[in-house]
């Protein structure tokens, strides 16, 4: 039945293109953030924070309670995931009504005053707004007792609306100073190592801190429980209820609270905050970053896009073998690496020379078609991983059938994609034969994917 689908599927793409050549249809283009442009799109562009429990990339691999259900929905749409930092609800606020993003996926605190700019979807969890200051003999017990203190913000987050809101009610006179460029942690070390007295904060976001920072303090809660959500647009009704079903099904399964333990109760947490692969703490994504660095260096590419091919090549594990006896961290042919000139090639070292060797020499073999960057680097890592002749093939099935022979999604794609059907590797302009193209598919999507996560995390 499968088999049948397929053919089928191939014929009717196939035939699109033979009638498309005489038949104009009418483009119907959705309203900017809606579902319906989400899935012609086939995209989910998403805000995110970057921190401990959000979003992080670690040994490599994204993480992050709201990365991890963001990317859980997107699959469950069938399209990819496209993420932006932005540390400034404010700002990601207005930028989702730019029609920038499609969804903010944080812990945004559900206010009246925000239902005015956005619709939110059910609430994720509740948590309550608490005072975290340095433990010492004389803490701040109550509310009265932070008349006439500093409190120090991250810029543009919740916290800032409600002190306010509290120092007016009350006549507390707070002042409230905003930093900014900083993560919530930044703020709360800020405080561990006594460079600033008070800050307010999520408390199950100091709850989570404080197994790692020991000298902290969030025993002063200054708000009632709140349910936290994620924000689309208020146009957004289709969009509402479909996340809406899908968080219903997840919370009645259990995975959302399995993935609110994991980032919010798990004490993995302080052993990850104690680890050189830690991210935030100093930009680490393996072991072998020093050669890969200098190797991507010596070919012009940005360092965390050779990290995210070897990443997905070995998983940073320089034993890796595959059936078909390619070794080490790329991966790599012995015969290959023989016709390239290189004798050397299972050591880390010698590995990583190789692999980045012959990945330039693919990318060479791409200058004559003028590609845009970004599109020359998904042909050479097709061609890193299918062989150079099966993504000309491709080129030129693509040109055949009236797709973008310069455009690896969507168009040149698909022909990998589908060079396992006889009907396009037996095609007069394809010369290299059969190929398990999905493999390639995804080899290319992964990395790229990963690639944006690193670049989204560390500095270059």
């Amino acid at each position: 039945m499968y088999i049948i689908k397929t053919i089928t599927y191939t014929l009717s793409f196939l035939f699109c293109f033979v009638s498309c050549k005489t038949k104009q249809e009418t483009l119907v283009i959705p309203e900017p953030g809606t579902l319906e442009q989400i899935e012609q799109r086939g995209v989910l562009n998403v805000c995110c924070y970057y921190n401990t429990t959000d979003y992080y990339v670690y040994k490599g691999i994204p993480k992050g309670f709201h990365y991890e259900l963001v990317k859980n929905f997107a699959d469950y749409l069938g399209v990819k995931l496209n993420i932006e930092i932005n540390t400034n609800i404010d700002e990601s606020i207005q930028r989702l009504n730019d029609n920038k993003y499609d969804l903010i996926a944080m812990s945004l605190s559900v206010t009246d005053a925000r239902k005015e700019d956005v619709r939110f979807c059910l609430p994720l969890f509740t948590t309550s707004q608490v005072l975290v200051q340095y433990k010492s003999d004389t803490l701040l017990q109550s509310i009265e007792d932070l008349k006439n203190k500093e409190i120090f913000l991250q810029e543009g987050t919740s916290p800032t609306r409600f002190l306010q809101h509290l120092n007016d009610s009350l006549q507390l006179n707070l002042k409230i100073t905003e930093l900014e460029d900083v993560t919530f942690e930044d703020i709360l070390l800020k405080i561990e190592n006594g460079e600033i007295p008070y800050t307010v904060i999520d408390k199950n976001i100091a709850q989570i801190a404080s197994q790692y920072m020991k000298h902290i303090d969030y025993s002063l809660q200054l708000s009632p429980e709140n349910p936290v959500a994620w924000a689309i647009t208020k146009k957004a009704t289709l969009l509402n209820e479909e996340i809406n079903n899908w968080l219903g099904a997840i919370k009645k399964s259990g995975t959302l609270n399995v993935l609110y333990n994991r980032y919010y109760k798990n004490s993995y947490i302080t052993s990850l905050h104690n680890s050189k692969y830690y991210k935030l703490k100093n930009g680490v994504i393996s072991s072998f970053d020093p050669i890969i660095k200098k190797e991507a260096q010596a070919i012009g590419w940005d360092w965390r896009l050779l990290a995210a091919v070897i990443y997905q090549e070995s998983g940073f594990d320089p034993e890796a073998t595959s059936h078909l006896g390619a070794v080490g961290l790329m991966q790599v042919m012995p015969e290959t690496s023989l016709e390239l000139g290189f004798e050397a090639y299972e050591e880390p070292q010698d590995n990583i020379h190789v692999g980045a060797y012959y990945l330039k020499y693919l990318e060479n073999k791409f200058n004559k078609f003028e590609l845009d960057t970004l599109e020359q680097i998904k042909f050479t890592l097709a061609a890193y991983n299918a062989g150079l002749g099966h993504v000309l093939d491709a080129i030129r099935l693509a040109e055949s059938y009236g797709k973008n022979p310069k455009v690896w999604n969507n168009n040149v794609d698909y022909f990998i994609l589908h060079k396992s059907q006889p009907e396009i590797y037996r095609d007069s302009v394809a010369r290299s034969g059969y190929c398990d193209g999905k493999q390639t598919f995804n080899f290319v999507n992964n990395i790229i994917e990963n690639y944006t996560h690193y670049k989204n995390t560390i500095k270059k």
